[in-house]
């Protein structure tokens, strides 16, 4: 067999200047830029700041994916938009429009859970009293990245809650969108997010139809799909192998009504995905299917959350979108069977 070549964890050690002992923000930003998984991941954290200081302002500095999520948790007063991926000239225009906002009420402490350039310079310009820049690279999950990163600016060991904080409008749209779907309130709602971006972070479709044929005739579940942009096309694939009435909101919902969807959810099982991310950080169980990716970095480590990982292979977590045995061994060797009996120590049936 081919040995695959692995990025190796290079730790890079948190950075910053944390606040002096013993004084509480009045005002907390948090910066997280790119990749939905990541922004998701985040949400215990924000939980945790609003309830360690609940007279200080939280606010968050994000790309245009992240917008929506933030603007629709209860935990979050003001958002701010900065898109990393645009023009230089857009950039210096967003910025010229952001830092008088981050230094006037005067930023306490700036958490950079993105550590890119342009994170660094908001960091630097907007004068900050303490802030810290998380390590990108250490094996630990992202939310243990993000606490590490708030403790070393001076706010404590932030326990994470693992909490649905979306506002009523949200939630209520979100319902009544199930509601007009099918949802009956009886049954467990389990959503099936054949998710992942890459041949080498997806689990069979054929083994997910089964699988969700069975959860329907054997639990009662009924089955949720979620999604957009180039998952759509699993979505549909899936719908057609199964033999049971599914709730298809595939394409339908934007990532904020997403959460409040995946909230009103018993499980999540779902590939290495921004879904499945969205599923644990609200408390709700996931089993998730990981292959090449690392599950060190971005496992689920919300309540009653597991999941398959790959690390006890040699090729294991190897990072790459093609598989260098050719047979996806990491992924195919987890059965329908394997799957539900996690199903059941997760829900207790």
């Amino acid at each position: 067999m081919q040995k695959v070549p692995r990025l190796p964890f290079a730790p890079e050690g948190v950075i910053g200047r944390p606040l002096p002992p013993g004084e509480e923000p009045r005002r907390v930003v948090v910066i997280r830029l790119q990749a939905f998984g990541d922004a998701a991941a985040t949400l215990p954290l924000l939980a945790a700041l609003r309830d360690r200081f609940p007279g200080a302002s939280v606010d968050v500095v994000s790309g245009p994916v992240g917008v929506p999520l933030f603007s629709a948790r209860t935990d979050v007063d003001e958002v701010f938009i900065l898109d990393a991926r645009t023009s230089r000239a857009h950039r210096l225009a967003q910025l010229a429009r952001l830092l008088p906002r981050l230094r006037t009420p005067r930023s306490d402490v700036i958490l950079d859970l993105q550590r890119s350039r342009l994170s660094r310079i908001v960091t630097r310009l907007a004068r900050p009293r303490a802030w810290a820049a998380f390590d990108r690279f250490a094996p630990e999950t992202g939310l243990d990245r993000y606490r590490a990163a708030a403790e070393f600016a001076g706010l404590g060991a932030l326990a994470p809650a693992f909490l649905p904080r979306t506002r009523a409008p949200q939630v209520e749209a979100a319902r009544a969108l199930l509601r007009d779907a099918g949802r009956d309130p009886a049954r467990p709602l389990v959503c099936l997010n054949p998710g992942g971006g890459w041949p080498t972070k997806r689990w069979p479709l054929g083994r997910y139809a089964v699988l969700g044929d069975r959860l329907a005739r054997e639990l009662g579940a009924q089955l949720l799909l979620l999604g957009e942009g180039p998952v759509l096309g699993a979505l549909g694939e899936l719908k057609d192998l199964l033999t049971v009435p599914v709730l298809d909101l595939a394409g339908s919902l934007t990532s904020d009504l997403s959460m409040a969807a995946i909230a009103e959810c018993a499980l999540v099982v779902s590939d290495d995905s921004g879904l499945m991310h969205l599923g644990w950080a609200q408390g709700v169980p996931a089993i998730a299917l990981f292959g090449a990716s690392r599950s060190a970095w971005s496992r689920p480590v919300g309540p009653r959350s597991t999941g398959f990982y790959s690390e006890d292979l040699a090729c294991g977590a190897c990072m790459q979108p093609t598989c260098a045995r050719g047979d996806l061994l990491c992924l195919d060797r987890v059965g329908v069977d394997d799957v539900m009996g996690k199903v059941r120590e997760v829900l207790g049936a």
